[in-house]
């Protein structure tokens, strides 16, 4: 699921497609840039609370139930600032006005809950990961039509005869014409 970003792709043109997308673009922005950093079971219990600090700033990391410590790299920081701004209608830069507010909340909340199960989250990264997949597909050709190309290349005399020395060895005397 980490590098599921398409080959010459940037993880900005990704974002950016992410906003523009659906109703809950700046959701699934977030999302994707905070599965950068952690893994899906520990994204599905954070909460507001875990991710800002006392003072209104974003927290530099982020502690998972099994005290496993995950860095949140500067970009990430600001997608989830970016995220609480647009989530809280909050006017301006700061996310002080957040302080008034319960921040015990989960930070990612589905359209039907208050938040993603970790199974439900992993099959929004797949729909996430295929629509990404279907925008920024550069070549156009898919794993299986590359694969045809490849076995179209091997000359017909090649694939008798192996056809042949197969149907030797298990016993069958028949000559294979193309």
């Amino acid at each position: 699921m980490l590098n599921k970003i398409p080959a010459n792709t940037s993880l900005q043109s990704v974002l950016t497609y992410l906003v523009t997308s659906t109703k809950w673009g700046a959701r699934n922005r977030a999302l994707f840039a905070v599965r950068q950093q952690l893994r899906i079971k520990d994204i599905a219990q954070l909460t507001v609370s875990s991710v800002v600090n006392l003072d209104a700033s974003i927290r530099r990391f982020v502690l998972a139930p099994d005290c496993t410590r995950f860095e949140l790299s500067e970009a990430t920081q600001a997608e989830v600032r970016r995220y609480l701004i647009a989530r809280f209608d909050i006017g301006g830069d700061t996310l002080e006005p957040l302080l008034a507010l319960d921040l015990d909340v989960s930070l990612f909340p589905t359209q039907k809950r208050c938040q993603f199960s970790p199974n439900t989250l992993a099959q929004h990264f797949s729909h996430l990961a295929k629509l990404i997949h279907q925008r920024f597909n550069a070549t156009g050709r898919s794993r299986s039509a590359q694969n045809r190309s490849v076995s179209s290349t091997i000359p017909e005399t090649v694939i008798g005869l192996t056809l042949s020395k197969l149907l030797t060895s298990l016993g069958v005397s028949q000559e294979y014409s193309p």
